[in-house]
């Protein structure tokens, strides 16, 4: 099992986990699987940044769509908005190598 695959199934359990479970430094962890995710998923693939960056921003906007449903509404919701966190994080990463890539051309 690659590193790559290890910090997405890990961002996925804390994104699950801190849906129902208070984590002490959620944020802080979300950012830093996030970013490193995403420095690790770019230098991968540089092809797929047009498409990332496409999905952090297309979840962050549907993330709290399913707020209204009832029973399952609010943890969905806080799942996907977990999510959005650690995506995003990633798009941070994925934007910042890209800015590298251009400055050392």
């Amino acid at each position: 099992m690659s590193a790559l695959k290890i910090v997405r199934l890990l961002s996925i359990a804390v994104a699950v986990v801190g849906a129902f479970v208070a984590i002490p430094e959620a944020a802080l962890v979300m950012a830093v699987l996030g970013l490193v995710g995403g420095y690790m998923a770019d230098e991968a693939d540089k092809s797929n940044r047009t498409y990332f960056l496409v999905f952090a921003v297309a979840l962050g906007a549907v993330s709290g769509a399913a707020g209204a449903l009832p029973v399952v509404g609010g943890p969905i919701s806080d799942i996907m908005a977990n999510l959005s966190t650690i995506v995003n994080a990633a798009a941070l990463a994925v934007i910042l190598n890209a800015i590298k890539d251009r400055a050392s051309e």
